[in-house]
């Protein structure tokens, strides 16, 4: 072997844990407004604290919430719709006390400190837009009560409204368990807003309603527009008299028009789907221009494509956008906004021109200088499984500075999204590089389940999770290892939350995998339904087809806890100690299950993290373990 001539998994590379976690910002919200771009971004390096910064076109950034100030919702866990831009204002929920706040904007940044908005200790609040007529904002509220335990006092969700004069906010509107994207008219006159209720999550069956709005603020006359009886809609928008939304009717996301005394009428007809699954508020897949036309971003079969839609003609223009994936897009002013990724480019918030074509980048989530020659574009595969075709996209391992032994084949990663409603978007990611420089392949499978293939896609794992997408792991597996991907002998599977369960469930059922790493992942199904959230109350019900009253065996078997002394494969499990939604003690118990019958397992506690970890150091320890991990058992 010459120099350059390595074992994979070892080849030496630049791109370390330390600048990855770093580097790693989060977005969450981006709203173009004004003449400008705004957006939250949750940094690492700050433990996870989220300000909101303003672009201008100038080339100007400004951070308008200095610490500690922080920006982020809790609503429903997983939170977004943490800040809106209005009226000259920049209104915000703080995340240390979940409050509303206002801050004046100038040129120079915003007035500090914020004003307070509200003082309720036992509230949390999310998606807010300003209602200016009656100087209030309509928002989504949680309220917690002292004794609510599971099965006892359960948040009550609703919309409030808050008057910014700082007199008492109040409850608008009520009686559904859960509220999203409330919307008032250009005129004031009426309320749009999503609304559903258990068992189902907003994607299976979220109703949309709209109601008159009088001078004082109250709501009446509230009607079903669309939604419900197995179709869910998404993304209200008003445009003039007439509202815009989102509607999977016929099985994927359309845009569909509305006005007052007609029938809801489908104007677009794509060969993909506009549908997003609202995990966290105020995602967007088409905006408003203003001039008669909406910027849509679908998704195609998993690839994301990006069109200009004639709202007067029905003309739909494609776009060449260099965009492999976008998770929401904004456009005012003339400025379109977007939060994207592209093969050769991480995270990002850009502007782009109204016809597409080459973005401006104004911000980016990771600071890796990255050399082309570690950039290998991934190969989307068609893979053949029990339950149908499965995809994923496959990323080959890349170093300019090292090589495989000849003829052999590489160690492979297989990567399980959370959700499981999701997907694993395409584009450059710090963490796959982290390993693929490293010389492991990766897959990022987006088992059945998963969006951006149609509502049939994704109700495939209806009744069968723990089953359809382990078959499909499993498949994946044994897919890249006869296509020559991966070597057989070589294959790790790795996943967080809904994907740590499938990871887990995949090494209980199955012998494929050398070695597994679960993220706070599922173990015990009938504990998570003990446990969980009211958001997540009843999915598990439709992901398993019964309630755990109506089938405790039905859970058991579905849960790894259950299968342990079938697990061969060694584990590695990175559990945070302040999750709400998968406990540690889901962790510590296969933890301990597994040691007490000697299989090889590494348990790996972060003290402050939850669902999902933020911090930098956290990050960096993470990568660093599983790496290790991996590595020692391909020389072990």
């Amino acid at each position: 072997m010459d120099n350059n001539t390595l074992p994979f998994g070892h080849w030496p590379s630049p791109i370390s844990a330390a600048a990855v976690a770093a580097g790693a910002l989060r977005f969450g919200r981006v709203e173009a407004h004004g003449g400008a771009v705004y957006w939250s971004e949750s940094r690492p390096a700050e433990r996870g604290r989220s300000p909101v910064m303003r672009w201008t076109p100038a080339g100007s950034i400004t951070e308008l919430l200095p610490a500690p100030w922080s920006a982020r919702s809790r609503v429903h866990e997983y939170g977004g719709g943490e800040f809106t831009v209005a009226g000259g204002a920049l209104y915000f929920v703080n995340d240390a006390d979940q409050d509303l706040y206002a801050a004046r904007l100038t040129a120079a940044g915003a007035d500090a400190p914020p004003r307070r908005l509200t003082e309720l200790p036992d509230t949390r609040f999310a998606d807010m837009t300003l209602d200016a007529g009656r100087n209030r904002l309509v928002a989504v509220a949680e309220t917690h009560r002292e004794s609510q335990t599971h099965g006892g006092v359960e948040p009550a969700n609703a919309l409030w409204s808050i008057p910014l004069d700082g007199s008492g906010p109040r409850v608008l509107v009520e009686g559904h368990d859960f509220y999203a994207s409330p919307r008032i008219s250009p005129d004031g006159s009426l309320l749009a807003y999503l609304a559903w209720n258990l068992p189902h999550m907003p994607w299976d069956a979220a109703e949309l309603f709209v109601g008159h709005l009088a001078p004082d603020g109250t709501l009446s006359g509230v009607v079903k527009v669309a939604g419900g009886g197995g179709t869910a809609c998404f993304q209200p928008e008003w445009t003039g008299e007439a509202l815009l939304f989102v509607w999977d009717a016929d099985g994927t996301g359309n845009l569909w028009r509305w006005m007052e005394a007609a029938a809801p009428v489908q104007i677009t007809r794509l060969d993909g789907d506009l549908s997003l699954p609202l995990w966290v508020f105020n995602q967007a897949s088409f905006a408003l221009s203003g001039d008669g036309k909406a910027r849509l971003s679908f998704v195609d079969k998993g690839e994301t494509r990006a069109a200009l839609f004639d709202l007067e003609t029905g003309g739909l223009t494609p776009l060449a956008s260099p965009f492999t994936a976008v998770n929401a897009v904004s456009v005012d002013d003339g400025l379109t906004a977007l939060i994207g990724m592209a093969d050769d480019e991480a995270l990002c918030i850009a502007v782009e021109a109204e016809e597409g074509g080459a973005p401006d980048i104004i911000r980016r989530g990771s600071a890796l200088a990255i050399m082309p020659g570690f950039i290998a574009p991934p190969q989307r595969l068609e893979i053949p499984s029990p339950s149908g075709p499965v995809y994923g996209l496959y990323y080959p391992p890349a170093n300019p500075d090292a090589r495989g032994p000849e003829g052999a084949a590489p160690p492979l990663i297989v990567n399980l999204h959370g959700g499981p409603t999701s997907a694993a978007p395409r584009g450059l990611k710090a963490r796959t590089l982290f390993f693929t420089s490293r010389g492991f392949g990766w897959l990022d499978l987006d088992y059945s389940g998963s969006v951006g293939y149609g509502r049939a896609y994704r109700d495939r794992l209806n009744g069968a999770w723990g089953v359809a997408d382990v078959a499909d792991t499993v498949a994946a597996a044994e897919y890249a290892a006869a296509s020559g991907l991966a070597d057989p002998r070589a294959i790790f599977v790795t996943g967080g939350s809904a994907g740590g369960f499938t990871a887990l469930m995949a090494i209980a059922t199955s012998n494929v995998f050398r070695g597994a790493a679960s993220y706070y992942g599922v173990a015990d199904l009938i504990g998570l339904q003990k446990t969980t959230h009211k958001f997540e109350q009843g999915y598990l019900e439709t992901l398993l087809g019964a309630t755990v009253e109506a089938d405790p065996q039905l859970y058991r078997a579905r849960s790894a806890l259950t299968h342990v002394d079938a697990i061969k494969t060694p584990l590695i499990l990175l559990q945070g100690t302040e999750d709400k939604v998968v406990p540690k003690a889901q962790s510590l118990a296969i933890a301990d299950a597994l040691r007490a019958k000697g299989v090889r397992v590494a348990y790996h506690e972060f003290e402050g993290e939850g669902h999902g970890f933020r911090r930098a150091e956290t990050i960096r320890e993470c990568l660093d373990l599983e790496l290790t991990f991996y590595r020692s058992l391909l020389t072990g």
